[in-house]
């Protein structure tokens, strides 16, 4: 279940109906999908392409809708930990304030990671996702996100561009 903190008030939401509010409130899509389905081998670490390819067939339906309603083309799986080689480079790539062309899609299969949002009209918001959380953050959205202190997410990515998306940095 995410957690959101406003950075100015430092108010906590964690109603999930109340988290969807919020967020759409900020034009950001968040909606529960939920882990349950998957066995425990494909919510570990360090998954092998095959258990890549089969997370990523435990999600097709909802990955196909999204395809059908909303234009993506393509999904992958991303998986960070603390042995990850060159993991600090990596992250820093997405630790900084910035936005992309396309709309950055994501679904968290395993650990946490936040996103700092910022809304046009409001505060900043910090979006802590969980296992089970599946966020839309629009093209052109200011951002940047973080992983939490322990450094471990597996994501399911899905993108328009099959070549991924490219971060513009500003600020």
């Amino acid at each position: 279940m995410a957690t959101l903190t406003f950075l100015d008030s430092k108010r906590t939401v964690t109603d999930p109906v109340e988290v969807a509010k919020v967020l759409q409130a900020a034009n950001v899509i968040y909606e529960k999908w939920g882990t349950e389905r998957l066995p425990a081998n494909l919510s570990s670490r360090n998954l092998s392409d095959a258990e890549k390819q089969a997370l990523l067939k435990a999600f097709d339906t909802e990955i196909q809708h999204l395809y059908k309603t909303r234009g993506y083309k393509t999904a992958d799986v991303v998986t960070l930990y603390p042995d990850t080689p060159n993991i600090d480079v990596m992250l820093a790539k997405f630790d900084k304030n910035h936005n992309h062309s396309d709309d950055e899609v994501r679904f968290i299969v395993q650990g946490r990671g936040v996103f700092t949002l910022f809304p046009k009209d409001g505060e900043p918001i910090d979006a802590e996702l969980h296992p089970g959380d599946f966020i839309t953050v629009p093209a052109n959205y200011k951002h940047y996100f973080r992983l939490c202190a322990d450094k471990q997410i597996t994501a399911i990515r899905i993108f328009t561009d099959p070549a991924g998306w490219v971060a513009n940095y500003i600020d």
